[in-house]
């Protein structure tokens, strides 16, 4: 039999060994500590912020731009932490974190600007799917679910660069399918060391279960409606979304995902526009 990382691995392998790739980011971590103490107020969160001069100009950078669009100008942290709340501060941390653990990784295993613009057009599509959905206040990550969604392959493709350039070669040479590749390759697939990653990291369970299920979102035993978005909105960033016909023609309204999340197909038009006008801009935001 031949010796594949599903003969010799486990999950558990490709996540320990390296600590400063598979540990949270450590901002993230010390920001996520003080919102959850409640002696902790919004200057002991901005004055963490502030310690790194990168992330404070991007955070604020990001709150005063069109993404958000708030009418005055936000000059300092704390008052961006007091607009924005807790939920969407550990968003941006943890956005700006990840993107910034993971941008040292050679353009030679995996092309990082092709993978960040996907994982954003991700994001996108699953931020304005969730802004039309009947149970909105739900969805709030649904965003940063959509970025890290394809987390695991960072750490495949990092750690097992070969294996991962076979799984895709088996998929091409065998027609099959890119989760049934990984699973014959590693004896996991991408999506699951993505969740296993995320939950290591304590990241809210909404977030692990959307990464883990978003191939599979019929699988999910909870926060099945995230899964379900992340599921769609990674689709679409496969197909041409620059017209009506082009979306009619991609036959993705036959998906039974629509019927489960309660939520008509139609609202792809409108919902690719606003990704399509905003995605350059955000992604200069995010990435620059």
């Amino acid at each position: 039999m031949s010796r594949t990382a599903a003969n010799i691995c486990t999950m558990s392998d490709f996540l320990s060994g390296e600590i400063d790739l598979c540990s949270a980011p450590e901002v993230f971590m010390r920001i996520t500590q003080t919102l959850d103490d409640p002696m902790k107020n919004i200057k002991d969160t901005a004055a963490i912020i502030e310690q790194d001069p990168s992330l404070a100009a991007r955070l604020l950078k990001i709150v005063n731009s069109a993404f958000f669009g708030f009418p005055a100008t936000i000059k300092t942290v704390d008052h961006a932490i007091s607009i924005l709340g807790d939920n969407e501060v550990r968003m941006l941390v943890m956005t700006t974190s990840v993107v910034e653990k993971f941008s040292s990784m050679p353009n030679s295993i995996l092309d990082m600007r092709e993978f960040w613009a996907h994982s954003l057009k991700t994001a996108l599509f699953a931020k304005f799917l969730a802004d039309n959905h009947p149970k909105k206040r739900q969805l709030a990550s649904a965003f940063i679910s959509g970025l890290l969604h394809d987390i695991g392959r960072l750490i495949l493709y990092t750690k097992a660069p070969d294996l991962s350039r076979a799984a895709a070669l088996l998929v091409k040479s065998s027609q099959t399918s890119e989760l049934n590749a990984e699973t014959i390759t590693f004896g996991f697939n991408h999506a699951q060391l993505g969740g296993a990653l995320l939950e290591m990291w304590k990241i809210p369970d909404s977030i692990q279960n959307a990464t883990t299920f978003h191939h599979q979102p019929e699988l999910a035993i909870s926060d099945k409606d995230e899964a379900s978005i992340i599921y769609l909105a990674n689709k679409l960033t496969h197909i041409d979304t620059t017209s009506e016909e082009a979306i009619d023609t991609s036959r993705l309204s036959d998906d039974k995902i629509w019927d489960s999340i309660d939520m008509p197909f139609g609202i792809v038009a409108p919902v690719s526009d606003k990704v399509n006008e905003e995605f350059k801009q955000t992604y200069a935001l995010f990435f620059s």
